[in-house]
């Protein structure tokens, strides 16, 4: 009898969620259920919802507990894949042989006919001294509630003077220094401590949010002002001490609490493949069906493999710039790479003489970036929504990515409990 051929998703991210639950659909649909497993492999049980970290960092033990938090940030894995055949493996990755069709992982070993590399991202500290040592980050649920108990016990501590700096002027820094506005002060008026506190947020572009259009840094900058974030521009770090940031133009700036939001990079785990890579950021690329190729023409692979989300580095054929490491973009990337696996199945089963690939084509996405309370700016083609109704576009997004990983109940379930805890959360106008 002829061994089942395994398609293996490392990374259970929005983009490995998506790849994995459309392929499980269309091996149903195919009636191939017998001939083809679907794995999902992932370090953790759950999938982290990304969207909200800033708001789990952010919320009071009033207004939402830990397993509440934890239902609806780090979802288990099992409840969204529940209603499709997929076969979850909860392991750390050792090695991956790309060359003999392997993946080592703890305890046990796994061949591969198609290998999709979902690994994501991580911390990116860019060796400067001190950095990770000093400082706190927002890339997990762990990450969210150290952040969260850090400015807890300086306040109920009864501490007179806090300074908060953020690393990092981003989206991800500014959407989680508006936040940081609103709850300090609910907690001055829940401790009825008067605690003078100052966020600042240090960028070493000559402004917030690099990269985005100028309205959509103006809006900001405009509404950072208003909450009362302090911003310092053109400033690089040269190293962290405990308690002080010394910076390359001389300056130090003093904190109680650092976090750094200043950049990610692809996983370490990716930067040992034998992949074809582009020159600058050393970062694999992928043909724009989204299959890797090998770092060698003279290398053999084993068996087909895609990559996807953060993992990799896709330019823009018509900017010739590197699309932003966005959650759309990666949900994209998943239905082409899932299309593209079904039609050279359907080829090898006979189902069909002509296949129909895909090609991943950038575009510019619409995104939204929530600044304290329920305001937020948004950008939907060329048209910019800014305030309250920002806000309410903000809370839609967040129920189409639940869409995008998981069946319509799970979905609005999921999305419901999140909005009924961070409705309370959204405190300033």
């Amino acid at each position: 009898m002829e061994r089942k051929q395994s398609i293996v998703i490392l990374g259970a991210g929005f983009g490995g969620l998506r790849t994995a639950i459309a392929i499980a659909k269309k091996i149903k649909k195919l009636h191939l259920q017998k001939k083809y497993d679907v794995i999902l492999l992932d370090k953790n049980s759950y999938h982290t919802y990304t969207p909200t970290l800033y708001e789990a960092a952010t919320t009071s033990k009033t207004t939402a507990n830990y397993p509440e938090l934890q239902e609806i940030v780090a979802i288990p894995i099992g409840n969204l894949i529940r209603k499709y055949k997929i076969n979850f493996i909860r392991a750390a990755i050792t090695t991956l042989d790309l060359i003999g069709g392997d993946i080592h992982y703890d305890n046990g070993r796994l061949k591969y006919d198609y290998l999709i590399l979902a690994i994501g991202s991580e911390v990116n500290y860019f060796d400067i001294p001190g950095l990770k040592e000093n400082s706190l980050s927002l890339k997990t649920f762990i990450d969210a509630l150290a952040i969260r108990n850090r400015i807890l016990n300086y306040i109920s501590d009864g501490k007179k003077d806090l300074k908060i700096v953020i690393g990092g002027g981003g989206s991800t820094g500014v959407e989680l220094a508006g936040e940081i506005q609103g709850w300090l002060r609910e907690l001055r008026t829940e401790t009825k401590n008067s605690c003078d506190v100052k966020t600042t947020i240090i960028e070493a572009a000559p402004n917030i949010l690099p990269g985005f259009e100028e309205k959509i840094i103006e809006s900001a900058s405009i509404r950072l002002k208003k909450i009362g974030v302090n911003t310092s521009f053109n400033e690089v770090i040269d190293s962290i001490k405990p308690n002080k940031i010394l910076l390359k133009s001389g300056r130090e700036i003093h904190y109680d609490i650092f976090i750094w939001t200043g950049g990610v990079k692809a996983s370490s785990l990716m930067q040992t493949l034998p992949l074809k890579r582009e020159e600058k950021r050393k970062q694999i690329v992928t043909v724009p069906g989204m299959e890797c190729l090998p770092a060698t023409p003279d290398l053999k692979l084993y068996g087909k493999i895609y990559a996807l989300g953060d993992a990799i580095c896709f330019y823009d054929p018509i900017t010739e710039k590197t699309i932003p490491k966005v959650a759309r973009a990666a949900l994209v990337q998943a239905d082409v790479v899932a299309n593209n696996i079904i039609e050279d199945i359907k080829a090898r089963e006979e189902i069909t003489s002509k296949t129909k690939h895909r090609i991943y084509q950038p575009i510019t996405y619409p995104y939204v970036i929530p600044i304290g309370g329920k305001y937020a700016i948004a950008k939907l083609g060329s048209i910019i929504i800014s305030g309250f109704w920002g806000w309410i576009f903000k809370i839609l997004v967040e129920l189409n990515y639940l869409l995008s990983i998981t069946n319509p109940w799970q979905a609005v379930k999921l999305w419901s409990k999140g909005l009924r805890i961070f409705i309370k959360n959204d405190r300033l106008g």
